[in-house]
């Protein structure tokens, strides 16, 4: 028996040192991938259905949602229209005198149509907001910074209770909630 012949080996073509463009697209591509990577990690986990009904929410983790503040000197004719007790009013009209506190104001309305109903918590006092299309101001005593927690009072079905606060750079979306479920927003003055 014969052995083939090994096959003549045939020179390589050099390589060759790549275009700048190539470079910068091979670059431009690295850091859309990295970019995209990081949004999902940064993403939360989504929850299955027997653990989201009484879950906690965080909107915006990173950083806080800006509100019209209101100017001490309205904030008695703010606090008038608000819906909380005069005794309620009065106590957080002394602080606002003493600047421990200041007024937010957070128009809240009803994102899909499907209504609903709210309970908006700060400290120590709540509202109970029924969603609509137009919004509804809640006037929130905080101090520069803190959070509000939004709790689902109704049950809207499959959809859930989709609502919406206007910030300072508009209209924000806030993730569906059930009955029950909590909504924990960081809010700061602007």
């Amino acid at each position: 028996m014969n052995k083939p012949a090994d096959p003549a080996p045939t020179p390589q073509p050099a390589i060759q040192p790549r275009s700048g463009r190539a470079v910068m697209l091979g670059a431009a591509f690295c850091l859309v991938a990295a970019g995209w990577a990081g949004f999902h990690a940064m993403a939360p986990a989504k929850q299955t259905d027997a653990t989201q009904d009484n879950a906690t929410q965080d909107v915006q983790g990173q950083s806080a949602m800006p509100l019209r503040m209101i100017a001490p000197e309205q904030a008695a004719q703010a606090l008038a229209a608000s819906g909380y007790s005069a005794k309620e009013q009065a106590d957080i009209l002394a602080a606002v005198k003493r600047r421990d506190l200041r007024l937010l104001a957070m128009p809240i309305y009803d994102a899909a149509g499907t209504g609903g109903t709210v309970s908006v918590l700060c400290g120590p006092w709540q509202r109970t907001v029924p969603l609509s299309a137009t919004p509804t101001t809640v006037i929130l005593p905080i101090a520069m910074a803190g959070s509000v927690d939004i709790v689902g009072l109704s049950s809207q079905g499959v959809t859930g209770i989709n609502s919406g606060i206007i910030t300072a750079f508009g209209p924000q979306v806030l993730p569906p909630l059930s009955n029950g479920q909590h909504l924990h927003v960081s809010v700061i003055a602007q």
